[in-house]
């Protein structure tokens, strides 16, 4: 090789060992950069003790509490200080971490304005949590010069605008309390997917951005007070979950809806919408729960609903207090996959689909309050839990097995028969509504030691049978009036609360030792055939509140 080309090598060379030392050099100086601001940032939040592990003491503060890295050179990428109980507001010299791009602030005591002029500084920001702090004011109308690579904005559950009302109860993972209306300028952040303003006070109407919105994944703008109706053109076919219940929302809903495809959450409950369930709703191919109870919603549910069962099959209806009529699409019992079904408080009529009570992940059938008709199986899912259908037209007996059942009302039905002799196959059981029914015959005496119950109003039947001596500790609750029980009153029932048991066939004497009846609050056995006197152990019941032995053979006076 030629000295000119020796020395030509030697050239590059030396530049290349110069380029590496200006890259460490500069690599070096972020990342002593970083360490200062994060020693700037504790500073300037008055040096808490939560943030103690950031002692100038220690070299590495890629280690530090909160605090991550990229994996490749010490550049701070994320804070994550959420439930320190840190004060005051955000401080400006955050947006000082040039390569930040997440930052969780939720669950502190941080408090002023929207910290705009601290946040619209970092501009790699992609995830920003505010959520359950106690910022005051309204949103500023500049709010898109935040990072335009904004992926997630949570900024539910502050105080924005006041004290947030008592009633103000729910909580979610993602939540902020603001004011005043949605700004438009949130359309110019791209590249959002996910969007939490739920719970504050928020008014207007339903920015229409939102509906438009190329990315937008996840919609949390429950409990705030939006109104008037939704657009009619809905394209958003990102979204997954919208959640915009408790609001005060009308109209119907959109037809368009139809066109998100990958929804699987829809949550309009608590708001004023009207009209009927659009058919193209029941044929998103992902939508899994649907909760539009407390709307003044009517009309039949429409068959599309079920009607690609078991393929495509929702897992929870919840569409209580409606206007709701006509029958349920048999579809539904081929919903393999659903787990709630609530419809309580409309207007349904026809028989209730059989398949239904088949349903392998069934666990709460809640119907009451309309005309559903029919007959219950012999035998339960043994997933269900809840089955409350008071105030129907149902006919025929109670069922034979129900072992995962919890609470069985059945009130004001037409349910005929005896119970079950075996009870042991409703071990779980905690409440029992029967009253009003045309039931009969002995109450099997197993019931009343059943592990778990707690309440039974089996009043306005026929029953038959004896009272055991001695009650579950377990049973608060017992109303069995208008019957036609005999023997006497238990001596012994340890938990019990109220016991009514008026009109019935009940004789003998009252315990002459009351001491475990002590936490009675209602004793009512007017309409029976008790004799003898009143016991001077009733002076125990230090809770009584209500006596009513009227209409026995009772003498003597109170104690």
């Amino acid at each position: 090789m030629s000295r000119s080309g020796i020395c030509c090598h030697f050239r590059l060379l030396l530049i290349l060992v110069l380029l590496l030392l200006a890259g460490d050099g500069t690599s070096q100086a972020a990342t002593t950069g970083d360490r200062e601001t994060l020693l700037a940032i504790k500073k300037d939040w008055g040096n808490p003790q939560q943030l103690a592990s950031w002692d100038p003491a220690t070299d590495d503060h890629c280690r530090w509490s909160g605090v991550t890295c990229e994996t490749v050179g010490e550049v701070v990428v994320e804070l994550s200080l959420a439930s320190l109980n840190l004060s005051g507001s955000v401080p400006a010299s955050v947006c000082a971490l040039k390569s930040l791009a997440r930052l969780d602030l939720s669950y502190n005591n941080l408090t002023g304005a929207f910290p705009a002029a601290a946040l619209y500084a970092c501009a790699r920001l992609r995830f920003l949590d505010l959520s359950n702090n106690r910022f005051s004011g309204p949103l500023p109308a500049g709010i898109d010069n935040l990072s335009r690579a904004m992926e997630h904005l949570n900024l539910s559950s502050n105080h924005f605008g006041g004290e947030v009302p008592a009633a103000v109860t729910r909580l979610r993972t993602l939540n902020m309390n603001l004011t005043g209306e949605i700004p438009e300028a949130f359309a110019n952040l791209t590249e959002l997917t996910v969007f939490a303003m739920d719970s504050n006070y928020l008014s207007g109407s339903m920015p229409s951005w939102v509906w438009q919105h190329g990315k937008l994944q996840d919609v949390y703008l429950y409990d705030n007070n939006l109104s008037g109706e939704l657009t009619r053109n809905v394209t958003a076919a990102n979204l997954v979950e919208l959640d915009l219940s408790t609001n005060k929302l009308a109209g119907e809903i959109p037809e368009s809806f139809g066109n998100l495809k990958n929804l699987a959450l829809m949550f309009l409950y608590n708001n004023n919408f009207t009209g009927t369930i659009p058919a193209s709703i029941g044929l998103l191919p992902r939508l899994n729960d649907i909760r539009l109870f407390s709307n003044q919603l009517s009309g039949q549910l429409p068959p599309e609903l079920g009607r690609h069962a078991p393929l495509r099959c929702l897992k929870d209806i919840v569409a209580f207090n409606n206007r709701f009529s006509g029958v349920l699409p048999l579809n539904l019992g081929d919903c393999v996959l659903l787990k709630n079904l609530m419809l309580s408080n409309n207007r349904f009529s026809g028989d209730f689909p059989a398949k239904m009570w088949s349903l392998p992940e069934l666990i709460d059938v809640s119907i009451q309050n309309n005309s559903f008709t029919g007959t219950l199986p012999g035998e339960m899912s043994s997933t269900i839990s809840w089955i409350k259908i008071s105030d129907n037209m149902f006919s025929g007996s109670v069922p034979k097995s129900a072992t995962g059942l919890v609470v069985f009302h059945a009130a004001n039905n037409r349910l005929t028969g005896e119970l079950p002799a075996d009870m042991s196959k409703f071990a779980n059981l905690t409440e029992l509504m029967l009253y009003n029914n045309h039931l009969s015959g002995d109450l099997p005496a197993m019931m009343w030691s059943l592990p778990k119950l707690n309440l039974v109003w089996i009043q306005n039947n026929s029953f038959t049978g004896t009272l055991p001596r001695e009650l579950s500790s377990t049973i608060l609750w017992i109303e069995i009036s208008d019957n036609m029980f005999s023997g006497s009153v238990p001596k012994s029932a340890t938990g019990l609360v109220v016991f009514r048991a008026e009109n019935n066939r009940l004789t003998d004497e009252l315990p002459a030792d009351m001491s475990k009846l002590a936490n009675l609050e209602e004793l009512s056995l007017s309409g029976n055939m008790i004799t003898g006197f009143i016991p001077k152990s009733i002076v125990l019941l230090q809770k009584l509140t209500r006596l009513d032995l009227s209409g026995n053979r009772i003498s003597g006076v109170l104690p």
